[in-house]
This record gives structure tokens, C-alpha cells and sequence, in this order.
């Protein structure tokens, strides 16, 4: 089980508990960024027991689905629940028909959805869905406006660049706004598995003649520019062929003391260590 498994890493000294240190080092490490104070409030409302301070698993879980928990999906709910925590099948019924502009939706259909997304058993003998169900339902395959064939390219590849449609990125490095978030190479891995074909890179003098990337005369962090190349070579060719063609790297250098031949030979450097680009 991922949340099982995820609070015994996070479990540092062992323990079985989790303290509001070893919480925030959780955050940071899977890159959710929420202010502090939401989540000590958090914390605070999923630890019940009498060891005040500290999460057990169970309340770790509590604390998990709280953070997990989507607001608009959640409104969304309790609009067409009559403000219960649940749809009935006929609540679900009308929320298809409605939302998803849906023109056929039967009753077996709706019980088939409660069935497969559903968490709570006893959700499941009284034939509603839940917040978390409904959750699983609308982040599922099942809800998606994407057309499943497109996953293989089934179009004419053969036309001049500028007669596509390419998803591209801007400011690809940054996890959030442009003056005070932290660059990380993690989010080039993001936004390739995504669909991205096209990412930004701005490349600025680092020390020791290393580039860096970042977004210059701000308070944004720097990355490697190694590690961002290493990082779209590994992620952007996959054994997949809707991703298997081209990518355009939008590189604009800052500045003249890193000169074009070190990128030049960071690029050359990451496509000899792969046969995909």
C-alpha cells in the first residue's frame, strides 16, 4: 500500500509516529507546496488520540485525505447531493447528465461506477458515492475528454513544423509563480510524460563555468543545466509512440561568460548516453 509505504519513509526515528517536522519534510519531498499554516491545521484536526503532537498511521491517513482532498470536486458534489456527503444513483444519474453531457446513462451504469470507485464498504451496500469515490471516478480514465486513440500518432507527420498544433511549456523549471518558486528538474519529467513537446530552458552563467537554469533577475532557485538535459533525455524518448518524436528545447542563453560550446557539449554528452535522440 503507497500510503503504508510512505509513512514508514517518512517515519525517521522509527517510531510509528509521525512528528509536524517529519510531515513538512514529507511535503517538501513529494513537491506539494501548501502554506504551513493549512497544514498544522491539518495536522492538528487528524491527531485525536491523546498522544498529542504526533500522527499515528491511522490518523496519518486522515491527515492524507484531507491534503488529498480536491475543493472544487467537493462543491461539485455537494451541488447536486443536496448537501449530503454522498450521491445517491439517482443524484449521479442527473450529475452525468448534467456535467458530463451524457445522453444515455442507465442505473446499472451508475452502480457499475459506485462498484469500481467506491472506498467504503459500507458506501457500497447502501449504493452512494462518496467524496473520495467521486474523486476516484473524476481523476479516473473514465472522465477523461482525451481521445484513447490518440495515444498512437495516427496523423500526417509529414507537413512542415509550423502546420501542427505542439504543447509546449513556458518556464518548464518553475513549480510555481515567476518571482519566489523553486526550480526543479523534476518538473521537464512532468511535463514530457504529460504530452509536452516543447520545453523552455534558460540557460544563465553558473560557477565554475557549469550553466545553471532559472528564471534570471528573480528570487527563483537554480538547477544544473546538466541535470536538465539528462532529465528531458530520459523522459522525453519513451517506448511509447505518441512520445517518440521530436522535442524542441526553447533555450535562450543569458549572458556571455558560458559559452554556447559548454551547452553545446552538455547536449552532445546526454544524447551519447542513449540511442533515442
Amino acid at each position: 500500500m503507497w500510503v503504508k509505504q510512505t509513512f514508514e519513509e517518512a517515519d525517521k526515528n522509527g517510531d510509528g509516529l509521525l512528528n509536524i517536522e517529519e510531515i513538512h519534510q514529507l511535503m517538501h519531498k513529494l513537491n506539494i507546496n501548501l502554506p504551513r499554516r493549512k497544514v498544522r491545521q491539518m495536522f492538528q484536526e487528524a491527531d485525536t488520540d491523546e498522544n498529542q503532537g504526533t500522527l499515528t498511521f491511522e490518523e496519518f491517513c486522515v491527515f492524507y485525505k484531507m491534503m488529498s482532498l480536491r475543493r472544487d470536486l467537493y462543491l461539485l458534489l455537494l451541488s447536486y447531493s443536496d448537501k449530503k456527503d454522498h450521491l445517491t444513483v439517482e443524484e449521479l444519474a442527473q450529475f452525468l447528465k448534467v456535467e458530463q453531457k451524457m445522453t444515455i446513462v442507465t442505473t446499472d451504469y451508475c452502480l457499475d461506477i459506485i462498484r469500481k470507485f467506491e472506498v467504503s464498504e459500507e458506501n457500497k451496500v447502501k449504493n452512494v458515492l462518496g467524496i473520495e469515490g467521486f474523486t476516484n471516478f473524476m481523476r479516473s480514465p473514465a472522465c477523461d475528454v482525451f481521445n484513447p486513440l490518440h495515444h498512437e500518432v495516427s496523423q500526417d507527420m509529414d507537413q512542415p513544423l509550423c502546420n501542427y498544433y505542439i504543447a509546449s511549456s513556458h518556464n518548464t523549471y518553475l513549480t510555481g509563480d515567476q518571482l519566489l518558486s523553486q526550480s526543479k528538474v523534476d518538473m521537464y519529467a512532468r511535463v514530457l510524460q504529460e504530452g509536452c513537446r516543447c520545453v523552455e530552458v534558460d540557460c544563465w552563467d553558473g560557477p565554475d563555468g557549469e550553466p545553471v537554469v532559472h528564471d534570471g533577475y528573480t528570487l527563483t532557485s537554480n538547477i544544473l543545466f546538466r541535470d536538465v538535459v539528462e532529465t528531458i533525455n530520459k523522459h522525453a524518448f519513451v517506448k511509447n509512440e505518441a512520445r517518440s518524436c521530436h522535442i524542441i528545447l526553447r533555450m535562450m542563453q543569458r549572458k556571455g561568460k558560458s559559452p554556447m560550446k559548454i551547452v553545446q557539449m552538455k547536449l552532445k554528452m546526454s544524447a551519447s548516453s542513449s540511442n533515442s535522440v
